[in-house]
């Protein structure tokens, strides 16, 4: 039996091997892990997606879905600005990303929520170039089709795992390179991401869902219970804690359900905790939800009140679903229109200007053993 740390060492190794086929072999390599893990043999790799029609709920689904996502994202969009000082102007400039790689599981299931999720802010933030990268099976789908051509993406690349990851980053015959790769995947995608990261720009590196539920005398059990079996059918690694709040001395407020690992807490003590995991989702099913979240530092996500599911957030609420995992929301971020852009400042010095500040940064230069920064600096008082 495997444990954590071998897992960990298997999953670098099969990423390892993975960004090396493809360097070497491009979409040779490609097809032959398809072929290997999909069962599939492939002629076209990289396809577009094909105008089709589907069940006009499902349809109506997504749409509403992807409404409500736009909406949501849309005030995300960063500015830049104009900052001037003493003869010194900096422009602060903020552009779109030229080509991203929205990475959708698609081993248990097709996610088209995270398609969702992944796609909708890059437009958003000025993205041009999306492609999609997933399993064929995924791929094959109408509902998958669909929304891609909703999302106006124009390339799937039909390759799931560390495989697909690598060749986005790197570049294959058919497919040009992306500058980011966003989106969750299982642990060999986590690896090859991290693996990549310098070559190409990722989200975060995301591993088993969690779900923290923070609950008093007013909670409903059942829905409780039913918010952890939710969370807990992502996989058998999924990360589930209900933390009872008690009313009195030490009493627990309501009978904790089965599933999952609970506690019985004081109020300051649940949040203590809940900040110290920095767990994916915060559920707060008390009396006063808003009281508390406020109080929560490291979440990724946080639910108040019972009429605000966990599951409502994975596909409809409206923000992002691609979170921090692992204790990573005590410096990461939800996925969002900021992801998608890149910043440069734009630098401007008056002869004047220079003039008076060039002394203190040659003194810097000069301490810090850089003496070719300090005549550099100098130079331009004698020109």
């Amino acid at each position: 039996m495997f444990n954590a740390e071998s897992l960990e060492a298997e999953a670098l190794r099969v990423a390892d091997e993975s960004i090396a086929g493809v360097r070497e072999r491009g979409d040779a390599y490609v097809r032959e892990q398809i072929e290997r893990f999909d069962q599939v043999k492939i002629d076209e790799i990289l396809i577009a997606p094909r105008e089709i029609t589907i069940d006009p709920q499902m349809a109506e689904a997504i749409e509403v879905a992807i409404e409500r996502i736009e909406a949501f994202h849309r005030q995300q969009l960063p500015s830049g600005y104009t900052w001037t000082y003493d003869g010194t102007e900096v422009v602060h400039r903020v552009r779109p990303l030229r080509r991203v790689g929205a990475y959708v599981p698609g081993g248990r299931a097709v996610y088209l929520s995270t398609l969702m999720m992944t796609a909708v802010p890059a437009p958003i933030a000025g993205v041009r170039g999306i492609v999609a990268i997933t399993t064929p099976a995924a791929a094959a789908r109408d509902e998958f089709q669909y929304a891609c051509s909703l999302l106006g993406i124009r390339e799937i690349y039909r390759c799931g795992g560390a495989a697909g990851v690598a060749a986005a980053a790197l570049g294959t015959e058919s497919l040009e390179r992306v500058d980011k790769i966003v989106g969750p995947g299982n642990q060999y995608v986590t690896a090859a991401k991290a693996r990549l990261v310098g070559t190409v720009g990722i989200d975060m590196t995301a591993g088993p869902t969690e779900l923290v539920i923070i609950a008093d005398e007013t909670a409903n059990p059942e829905l409780v219970a039913a918010d952890l079996a939710a969370q807990q059918e992502h996989g058998p690694d999924s990360r589930v804690t209900v933390i009872w709040v008690s009313v009195g001395a030490g009493s627990p407020a309501g009978t904790p359900p089965a599933e999952g690992p609970a506690a019985t807490l004081t109020i300051d003590e649940a949040i203590a905790m809940a900040n110290r995991i920095a767990p994916e989702h915060v559920s707060i099913q008390t009396r006063d939800p808003q009281a508390v979240a406020a109080r929560i530092e490291n979440c990724g996500a946080i639910f108040c009140g019972s009429s605000s599911p966990v599951a409502a957030g994975d596909y409809i609420a409206g923000p992002n679903h691609v979170l921090p995992t692992g204790g990573s929301a005590r410096f990461f971020s939800p996925l969002g229109v900021y992801d998608f852009v890149k910043r440069t400042n734009v630098i401007t010095i008056s002869d004047d200007a220079l003039g008076r500040i060039a002394p203190y940064a040659q003194r810097l230069a000069e301490f810090e053993g850089l003496p070719l920064h300090a005549k550099s600096l100098a130079q331009r008082s004698l020109a």
